[in-house]
């Protein structure tokens, strides 16, 4: 199948989705991809990420264990007891 026919086939699709957060990380993936950026790492949903991105999720992180929204081991494994 050439270029041209896969590409008519995948938006004959794509105009098919309902689903707006799929059209978001499609949209988001075009603009990673044709941007050029490099893609440093991946969330475990599997969404790629620039460095840019890397770095403002781990500032995010860090803000978050600073405010105390963290789970310590010994609660984690507390929890696991449960299980």
């Amino acid at each position: 199948m050439d270029l041209t026919t896969r590409k008519i086939k995948f938006k004959e699709r794509f105009d098919t989705i309902t689903d707006t957060n799929l059209v978001a990380r499609f949209e988001e993936f075009l603009e990673i991809h044709l941007s050029n950026k490099k893609i440093v790492a991946y969330t475990v949903q599997g969404e790629p990420l620039t460095k840019e991105m890397y770095v403002e999720k781990i500032k995010k992180a860090e803000k978050s264990v600073k405010n105390g929204y963290f789970t310590t081991v010994e609660d984690l494994e507390k929890e696991v007891e449960n299980w």
